[in-house]
């Protein structure tokens, strides 16, 4: 996260970007006050990260990863990762980025933090500050308007170190031209590939081989778990085909979830605000009415917004876009929805001050007829219903296998017919079960002879017994024979490849195989030569990224890489075969990339004084946080 601000701070597009860089560290949890709590993790200079700053940015930190692989981490995955110590590790940089910037005499000011919330696009509706919606998402976030403030003036100040320290990186044209020629000189690589797949018929396979191979990989051919299952079902089907929903019932849904069904009427506005906060409200009006004389006398609308609005849509001529009732705050909303196209409304007071509106544009309803949904309607009130039949059903079953004592006892004494399974591993369930990936992940869960609780599912609900499990085992060698072979001559053959591919390389590097052509067609292999490439342009449909980087570091007086490059599932030998000079001198081109040199530096520069920073603190860790 720390490495994102980074970025961000010496960005071309720092304003664009810096308002969501704050609302991420925030919703990380790691900006605030330290009121110097007993238990801390960490002391920056003598100022502490409390355990509970600690606990919320790691745990913002696994939601995050969980949730980018889909709800659950790989197994090992904190602990390899080290997640708690790159947590303390960012926390400690920011800290330290805090503190510097204070001693340069870098603060930020109410006036700022105002500013900036305002301007946040999460807070705003269509473009306008929103105060209902601004409270409602620091609620639904567990932050309280002091709390998120404190935050925000935190990370504004990091934003400003990082703009301050950008102005000290300076690139030389002398620097530019060098630099620029440098990553734009195209060379062209000549190469071979050496490909496992012609080296299978030379792996030798005995028993003996194969039992060595198994032994050390044996842990590869364990079997999945499997479970055998007792349940019962309450589908949702079962109950929607019971349930009827009256016309009357349909129409009302219609009638009162309009937005569902099409694109309700929108309509396009501009404003002109002049603010009213910790001013004197009847001196705001006054200018408002000379401003609504303009409009009204015909003044060009845009223009006056340009001139007079204090809104963030003022360069834009006060335009807010389309938006529908419920996106604006009432009174606002009550104007706009009153007007007609081309009007100017009366002055119109909302929390954020005085407004003058124009109507610009309107976009009709278009809503779907009932006849065209009424199907869907009737399928979605059945569901909502079967929802709730089918769940007082399965808890009321749930209740009497509890007093049972077992789901079979149940059974017996209700005459139910339970569901069965064969054995079956959790990648090939039965048919009955194979669209339900919540249920077979709970019933992998258990134990055998565990009941299960109530399964909620898409389908309805499910309650699971397990009646036997078989846990992973090591099959004998003889059940596993044909793949084993199968692995054992691939991995044999991958690694006679490399061998070959190395001491190929070796070979051409100390000038004992002779020239390139001679050496590789001795191996019965194709030459190939690759497109032009540069540094500023690596990608080529023939070669893979880690050939072309490669390739990029040779030139006449070192044509061979060090060492043998592994790509996908085969090994590349390259050389370096000729090269051409840049010669395009584009003015627009060069420029950008100056832009990106001095990106590079301001980088640069910020990664030297946090590691000054850092050398010169006093910084201690609690480790026992950690373990």
């Amino acid at each position: 996260m720390l490495d994102l601000l980074r970025r961000k701070a010496q960005s071309p597009y720092l304003q664009a970007t810096v308002l969501i860089i704050i609302v991420v560290f925030i919703f990380w949890g790691v900006g605030g006050k330290n009121k110097g709590a007993l238990n801390a993790v960490a002391t920056v200079n003598g100022k502490s990260i409390t355990l509970q700053e600690f606990d919320q940015a790691y745990q913002r930190t696994v939601d995050n990863f969980r949730n980018q692989f889909g709800g659950s981490l790989p197994k090992g995955f904190i602990e390899s990762f080290n997640l708690k110590k790159q947590v303390v590790h960012d926390l400690i940089q920011k800290m330290l980025l805090q503190q510097g910037g204070n001693n340069m005499g870098i603060f930020v000011s109410t006036d700022e933090i105002q500013g900036a919330i305002k301007e946040m696009g999460v807070f705003q509706s269509n473009g306008v500050f929103d105060t209902t919606r601004y409270q409602d998402v620091l609620k639904s976030s567990r932050l309280t308007p002091t709390k998120f403030e404190e935050g925000l003036k935190s990370d504004l100040l990091l934003t400003k170190i990082g703009s301050a320290l950008a102005q000290f990186a300076r690139v030389t044209p002398f620097e530019l031209d060098d630099r620029y020629q440098f990553d734009n000189n195209e060379i062209r690589l000549e190469y071979v590939v050496f490909d496992p797949a012609d080296y299978t018929g030379k792996v030798p396979v005995n028993d003996e081989l194969l039992k060595q191979y198994f032994e050390k990989n044996n842990e590869k051919y364990m079997t999945q778990p499997q479970i055998k299952l007792k349940y019962l079902s309450f589908p949702l089907k079962e109950e929607m085909d019971s349930i009827t929903i009256p016309a009357e019932e349909i129409k009302h849904y219609y009638d009162t979830h309009q937005e569902e069904f099409g694109q309700l009427e929108k309509r396009r506005a501009s404003h002109i605000l002049l603010k009213t906060a910790g001013k004197d409200k009847q001196a705001r009006r006054v200018e408002m009415e000379k401003i609504l004389e303009k409009a009204r006398a015909g003044e060009d609308f845009s223009a006056l917004a340009r001139q007079y609005s204090e809104d963030g849509s003022a360069p834009q001529g006060g335009e807010l876009g389309f938006f529908s009732r419920g996106e604006m705050v009432k009174p606002f909303e009550d104007a706009v929805f009153a007007l007609k196209k081309g009007d100017v409304s009366d002055i119109v007071e909302t929390p954020f001050g005085f407004h003058i509106i124009k109507l610009d544009d309107i976009q009709p309803a278009e809503i779907k007829p009932l006849q065209s949904v009424k199907n869907d309607i009737e399928i979605k009130l059945k569901k909502q219903q079967a929802v709730n039949k089918a769940f007082e059903k399965a808890n009321e079953a749930y209740e009497k296998i509890i007093f049972a004592g077992s789901l079979m006892k149940y059974a017996d004494s209700f005459k139910v017919v339970l569901s069965q399974t064969d054995f079956f591993t959790q990648s090939a369930p039965p048919a009955s079960l194979a669209n339900n990936s919540s249920v077979i992940e709970t019933a992998f869960s258990l134990k055998k002879g565990e009941l299960s609780s109530l399964i909620e599912s898409p389908e309805g609900y499910t309650i699971l017994f397990v009646e036997d499990r078989k846990e992973s085992v090591i099959p004998p060698l003889a059940e596993v024979k044909k793949q084993v072979e199968k692995d054992y001559v691939a991995a044999e053959a991958q690694n006679l490849c490399r061998k070959d591919a190395e001491e190929t390389l070796l070979a051409l590097r100390d000038g004992k195989a002779g020239d390139f052509s001679s050496a590789v067609h001795e191996k019965g292999l194709k030459i190939r030569i690759s497109d032009y490439l540069s540094r500023m342009r690596r990608t080529t449909n023939d070669l893979p990224p880690d050939v072309v980087a490669a390739g990029l570091t040779l030139g006449p007086g070192a044509p061979y890489p060090e060492k043998v490059i592994a790509a996908g599932n085969a090994f590349y030998v390259c050389r370096f075969k000729d090269k051409k000079e840049f010669a395009d001198n584009n003015v627009g081109a060069k420029k950008s990339f100056e832009n990106r040199l001095k990106m590079e530096k301001q980088q640069e520069l910020m990664d030297a004084w946090i590691d000054y920073l850092t050398k010169t603190g006093k910084i201690t860790i609690n480790e026992k946080y950690l373990n």
